[in-house]
């Protein structure tokens, strides 16, 4: 028997085993990209203009997709003042990766229940056009 009859026989007969494994590999997959969406949030947050701590780095919330065109970071405005927010969204855009750059940093005025928070904005120079 070659190796390709070995195994659809082997899936044929045990299609529970088959299912578990496929889970297991993609629960896998899903907490390897939260982990790296998660490093890439702290890398950048922990970057030396606006230097927050892990514990600060938590509060600081990253919106992106799977193939990112448009990056968001909301960080509340306890953490940072404008000049120190302006010069990291200057200082970090080259380092998230190629062809990213700052668009856009504004303050989300504070709320009953939300503190004030910037929202900066980073795209990639082919989505802007």
């Amino acid at each position: 028997m070659d190796t390709l009859t070995m195994i659809l026989n082997y899936i044929r007969e045990h299609p529970a085993t088959v299912l578990i494994l496929a889970v297991l590999i993609l629960t896998a997959i899903a907490a390897l990209m939260v982990f790296i969406h998660n490093a890439k949030k702290t890398d950048a947050v922990t970057a030396k203009p606006l230097s927050l701590t892990t514990g600060q780095a938590k509060q600081v919330t990253m919106r992106r997709r799977f193939n990112p065109t448009r990056l968001v970071f909301i960080i509340p405005a306890t953490l940072a003042t404008d000049d120190a927010i302006n010069e990291w969204a200057n200082t970090i855009a080259p380092r998230l990766g190629t062809g990213f750059q700052t668009v856009e940093v504004t303050i989300i005025p504070q709320k009953i229940w939300l503190p004030a928070r910037y929202k900066v904005t980073f795209a990639k120079l082919e989505a802007l056009r």
